[in-house]
């Protein structure tokens, strides 16, 4: 009889013993599947030479930026399903953000080196309100859900705030609405609560979280100390907040794989120091992190790598824990690979993706709800600010908008 050896051996017990759980009923997340209301289809179309899209903070508008030269559409799906209410072409970008109602569209290249600036459109029309140069390639751009502000990080340690409106700007030392200042790091991140009272950063190569009023007053910064930022030189920050900013959710990876995940918790209005600080581990690496709106739940998920001997296996993890830190369940394992898609806003339910073609609704608890097939590999998914949206394109070239419960 032919002996089955190293990980051959491997996944063949993590079979069995996943079929016992499938018995016995435990809360293995494959254990139990039950009905729960099935994603809606509200609106789905072809898109040739994809760039990127984003949802308005209802989900009710979609920007999409495509073809060769960069081309931005603005979708209202629901009065407007067939047309755009604008084009705007040669944008020469890859990223848009919309705010609120569609006031205003931000555009720009991100990482682009060749192409550092931004484009502000109005929302009404699509005309050019700015298209300013920046000091380094736009690494992150937002706009605050209350459509007030437009925030940019640079690759020249710089942030730009631009505050939103429908005429025109002029040149930055002449326009009043437009402001910037320099991080101590690379611009990896910026993010606003749903009310831009204030706004938080993540840096790199001085690395820390630091959180500024829209006047450019820093209200704390993680680590506090120069010495202490310049010993992360090699890990990147990232930022977001609960929907009010009571809370700021932090994560800090390696350079390489974005390795040795660490997440942190802030209260918006503290001093900066970390109200919990959890470490993933050294095997663990590509995480991707959401908060719920009120900050109760805090959902992750990573790709762990198991070695032995000279081969090594990956596997993806999810983990979701309270506002303390703890951890209330972990799955994944080799037959189960969920990557987070979209955490509800009050945390009852998750979205995850599975093998690139598959979606699956979870319980708090962990339990599979529902699974969700798609025409192709995701390519893209966003989430409306209010939690009700979710953006998908796939890799057979469509982008589809399902509404969440």
């Amino acid at each position: 009889m032919r002996r089955l050896g190293g990980w051959a051996a491997v996944v063949v017990c993590l079979a069995l013993v996943t079929g016992l759980w499938l018995r016995t009923g435990t809360t293995h997340p494959a254990a139990r599947v039950s009905s729960a209301p099935p994603l809606t289809l509200l609106w789905s179309r072809p898109v040739a030479g994809f760039r990127g899209a984003a949802l308005s903070p209802q989900g009710e508008l979609v920007a999409l930026c495509s073809g060769t030269k960069g081309t931005i559409t603005l979708w209202h799906w629901r009065t407007q399903p067939d047309q755009p209410l604008w084009t705007h072409a040669a944008s020469n970008a890859s990223n848009v953000a919309v705010g609120a109602a569609g006031a205003s569209v931000l555009a720009w290249s991100a990482l682009d080196p060749d192409q550092p600036e931004i484009t502000i459109l109005r929302g009404a029309d699509g005309a050019t309100l700015a298209h300013q140069t920046l000091s380094g390639a736009v690494w992150d751009a937002d706009i605050s859900a209350d459509g007030a502000y437009a925030g940019v990080v640079t690759g020249g340690k710089t942030l730009y705030l631009y505050g939103l409106s429908d005429q025109p700007y002029r040149d930055e030392r002449r326009d009043k609405r437009i402001h910037s200042w320099a991080l101590g790091g690379i611009g990896n991140s910026v993010a606003f609560p749903t009310l831009g009272s204030f706004l938080v950063t993540g840096t790199w190569n001085d690395s820390s979280v630091a959180c500024y009023t829209p006047q450019g007053v820093c209200l704390w910064q993680y680590p506090e100390s120069a010495a202490a930022r310049h010993t992360l030189a090699d890990r990147l920050f990232t930022a977001q907040l609960s929907g009010s900013g009571r809370y700021v959710l932090g994560l800090s990876y390696g350079n390489v794989r974005q390795s040795s995940p660490t997440l942190y918790l802030w209260r918006g209005d503290g001093g900066g120091n970390p109200l919990w600080k959890v470490e993933l581990g050294e095997d663990a690496f590509y995480p991707t992190v959401q908060i719920t709106q009120n900050g109760s739940e805090i959902a992750v998920s990573y790709l762990r790598q198991i070695v032995r001997g000279s081969q090594s296996l990956s596997e993806h993890h999810l983990r979701l824990m309270d506002r303390a830190g703890n951890t209330l369940w972990e799955r994944g394992d080799l037959l189960f690979s969920p990557t987070l898609v979209a955490l509800s806003p009050d945390g009852t339910h998750l979205l995850v993706s599975d093998g690139q073609r598959t979606l699956y609704a979870l319980r708090q608890d962990g339990h599979i709800l529902r699974r969700y097939p798609l025409p192709g590999s995701l390519r893209q998914t966003a989430v409306s600010a209010d939690g009700r949206v979710l953006l998908v394109y796939t890799s057979d070239g469509t982008l589809s908008l399902y509404g969440l419960g």
